[in-house]
């Protein structure tokens, strides 16, 4: 573009522009179903280190069948749990 007053000529110079690099933010897919509560790794300490099914679902504040259904579980996924004796202690006689 050529001034008109000075009758100088000008030259416009177009800058390239430098894009910068934005991040995108990839989503985590999730799966099927309702997300977990607790991750699996906390259960399983939980579940090895205690003695009974009761213990675990005081310390987890779960109730004992969904304990023992989520023990089921991981079981089959190939998780290493302890199994715990099956119904309560005898009474003996004195």
């Amino acid at each position: 573009m050529e001034n008109i007053n000075n009758q100088e000529p000008t030259i416009d110079v177009e800058m390239e522009s430098t894009e910068v690099a934005t991040p995108i933010a990839h989503t985590v897919k999730r799966g099927r179903g309702r997300p977990a509560k607790m991750p699996k790794q906390v259960f399983i300490d939980a579940w090895n280190n205690c003695t009974n099914l009761n213990e675990v679902a005081s310390m987890l504040n779960i109730p004992t069948t969904s304990a023992s259904v989520k023990a089921s579980q991981l079981r089959k996924t190939g998780c290493n749990l302890k199994l715990f004796r099956r119904g309560r202690k005898r009474k003996t006689a004195i």
